[in-house]
């Protein structure tokens, strides 16, 4: 947006360059800043010096918004009971979110890796 006067002609910085100049960025601020560049397009050390900004505080927050997940925040750790059974199959009984999966001892590491995946993923694990 351009603004003129009688003498002068004057740009209107956007919103979220004159919040970038603060000396600490929000979380708002920053996913601005970075969609900003982004729309530009180039790198970032052209974008920041083209508006005036530390380079260094666009590369911390581009990463630190990388790491941010969109949805809910994975598991590290889901907890899996094992219990050997006895029998002349030597199977296995594996509880998953309170589900009982029984494996005989012919089934393949892949062919158990699947069905506890699946299980985890209609649990919501």
């Amino acid at each position: 947006m351009t603004t003129r006067t009688a003498a002068t002609t004057t740009r209107a910085e956007p919103a979220w360059l004159v919040a970038a100049r603060q000396s600490r960025w929000t979380l708002e601020v920053a996913a601005q800043v970075v969609r900003a560049w982004k729309a530009e397009g180039g790198t970032q050390s052209a974008f920041m010096r083209r508006h005036g900004l530390p380079r260094e505080r666009l590369r911390f927050w581009t990463r630190r918004l990388a790491e941010k997940p969109e949805g809910p925040p994975p598991l590290g750790f889901v907890p899996v009971e094992v219990e050997p059974v006895a029998s002349r199959e030597e199977a296995v009984e594996v509880e998953v979110g309170g589900v009982r999966v029984r494996v005989d001892g012919g089934a393949s590491q892949a062919l158990v890796a699947r069905v506890l995946r699946a299980v985890k993923e209609v649990q919501g694990c």
